[in-house]
């Protein structure tokens, strides 16, 4: 089993260099516009990634709250 979990890692490592490889070579031949646009576009992915664990931990905070109230009232 340890072999089967050593060979996945060095394929998942192989298709990560192959993919990192891919996109530099996309990269390099995009114009500065295109090249501005996607920056600005991975940029705002991440903003949306971070303000929606905020909304789920808020979702979370909110129900632990309440199970505190509910226990309080017992």
């Amino acid at each position: 089993m340890y072999r089967n979990k050593e060979l996945r890692n060095t394929m998942h490592e192989q298709g990560m260099q192959q993919h990192e490889m891919l996109m530099t070579e996309m990269w390099e031949t995009l114009n500065d516009d295109q090249k501005k646009t996607l920056m600005k576009r991975m940029i705002d992915g991440k903003i949306m990634m971070k303000e929606g664990l905020i909304k789920h931990f808020q979702y979370k905070i909110e129900t632990m709250k309440m199970l505190k109230k509910m226990l309080d009232e017992c």
